[in-house]
């Protein structure tokens, strides 16, 4: 029975705000994270300056104005683009004041920023197969290297059906380039640090530092929101056709796992982004047994036949793979076999 007052303290344009006791020090600034308040670090606090000053890492000055470009002028003059002084400040590799920014540092041969990656016999971090660490260099050039040593490390099925070999890779090669690119392209290059790849027995990891950008969630990524930490590096991605739309990254590699038993799991820290995808365990005909089968109550083999324009032993192969992996189940016997669905993942 008592009046109630409600009082709402809008966000302010000029972070951090501190106890003026403490000046703006870890023990001077708080940050609420999830139902607790805690003593913000110095990162958080960096990032609370420069989100309110307006300047990204992108549009500052570089610290090396003494760079070149030689690998990033091959990329563009491969694709037809220009790639003069006029362009660069069009890109923001160049500022109004002709000075480089650290846009350009990204994509120059003087890049210092650098990517690890590391094979483990098993699902954990206790040893080492193999370890490389990309070469000082234009991101674009890093870009290709990572993208060809998960390659190589990409391994491929091979079954035989019948006289037929089908080969089947572990992971899908444009999952594996999308995760590189948004691990490359949405990083913190404020946190000094390499972009790190664990490749395991079962999954790889892609760490990123910086966690999300500010004011998005993982189910806003899933969905294909899109803010960029990065936007001009990101622009320079697309025009060299290296990403084919803002956003849609996340939504397309969850897409591809979409009749895998196993799906691609995200994690998020304060300054880290962690995506961990698991090999696939399905084949393409999965996927068209399984859509079938959502708009229709069962399946024949002879039907099955069809659908993936296969014979006969291919067809029976694939059924039988699928109820092995828990997808659908065999109904019936000899001519009155149906499979129907069994769970949809």
């Amino acid at each position: 029975g008592k009046d109630i007052i409600v009082i709402e303290v809008l966000q302010g344009i000029n972070k951090p705000y501190y106890l003026k006791s403490k000046g703006m020090t870890t023990d001077g600034v708080y940050i609420r994270f999830g139902a607790t308040c805690q003593h913000a670090t110095r990162d958080i606090i960096r990032e609370m300056i420069i989100e309110s000053s307006g300047i990204s890492f992108e549009k500052n000055i570089s610290p090396n104005q003494d760079l070149t470009f030689i690998y990033a002028e091959r990329k563009f003059k491969e694709k037809d683009l220009a790639f003069s002084s006029i362009e660069q400040k069009n890109l923001g590799i160049i500022n109004e004041k002709n000075m480089y920014t650290n846009l350009g540092l990204l994509i120059s041969d003087q890049c210092p920023f650098t990517i690890k990656m590391a094979v483990y016999p098993d699902n954990t971090k206790r040893e080492f197969l193999d370890c490389k660490e990309t070469s000082i260099g234009s991101i674009l050039s890093q870009l290709e290297e990572a993208d060809s040593y998960l390659n190589l490390n990409n391994k491929i099925r091979a079954k035989i059906i019948g006289m037929e070999r089908i080969e089947t890779p572990e992971y899908s090669k444009e999952v594996l380039r999308e995760c590189l690119l948004n691990t490359i392209g949405h990083r913190d290059y404020d946190i000094p640090g390499s972009t790190l790849i664990h490749i395991f027995r079962d999954s790889i990891e892609f760490l990123s530092l910086g966690g999300l950008v500010k004011g998005l969630t993982i189910e806003d990524i899933k969905l294909g929101s899109s803010s960029s930490r990065n936007p001009r590096l990101i622009n320079i991605f697309h025009r060299l056709g290296l990403v084919e739309a803002y956003g849609s990254g996340i939504p397309r590699i969850m897409d591809i796992y979409s009749s895998s038993l196993d799906k691609p799991e995200i994690m998020v820290a304060p300054h880290s982004f962690l995506i961990k995808i698991p090999k696939l365990n399905y084949s393409k005909e999965y996927e068209l047994v399984t859509n079938y089968l959502k708009d229709n109550p069962y399946i024949t083999r002879e039907e099955t036949e069809k659908i993936l324009n296969v014979k006969k032993q291919k067809a029976i192969y694939v059924l039988n793979e699928m109820i092995d992996n828990n997808l659908i189940i065999k109904d019936g016997d000899y001519k009155n076999t149906v499979y129907k669905l069994k769970s949809i993942k």
